[in-house]
């Protein structure tokens, strides 16, 4: 009776284990690997001096976030950005604050918001996007 019981233990230990290595090849593994991705993409200055005036779309998505902005241009500066469509997540909501940045600098390539670097990315991305709509 302890045998069979060391064994039902023994085979259940064992499909746990095969059970959380395939969650985390398949699905945690992949979903880090997509952050620090985005944590390391490089944004890219737009010049202004060539965008034309007008408001212009941009997103940017990853895995299963999507992010969406219009960027307003007039006179070749950034005049106003609205953000179309974020999470609804404390980290995400504490990114837009890059979008301040942005405009105070004029430029998209500035520094992410402290504990929302992913998220902050994704946005200066997506107005990356949404500029270079406006090039000449």
């Amino acid at each position: 009776m302890k045998k069979n019981r060391t064994v039902f233990f023994g085979v259940l230990l064992c499909i746990l284990i095969i059970v959380f290595l395939m969650i985390h090849f398949n699905f945690i593994k992949p979903i880090n690997q997509t952050i620090i991705e985005v944590r390391n993409m490089k944004i890219e200055d737009v010049d202004l001096n060539n965008v034309k005036n007008g408001t212009y779309s941009g997103d940017y998505n990853y895995g299963a976030f999507y992010c969406a902005v219009e960027v307003t241009v007039l006179n070749h500066k950034i005049s106003d950005i609205k953000i179309v469509k974020n999470e609804d997540t404390k980290y995400a909501k504490k990114a837009e604050g890059v979008i301040l940045k942005v405009i105070e600098k004029q430029k998209v390539n500035v520094d992410t918001v402290s504990g929302a670097t992913t998220t902050s990315k994704a946005l200066l991305k997506a107005t990356e996007n949404a500029l270079r709509k406006g090039l000449e």
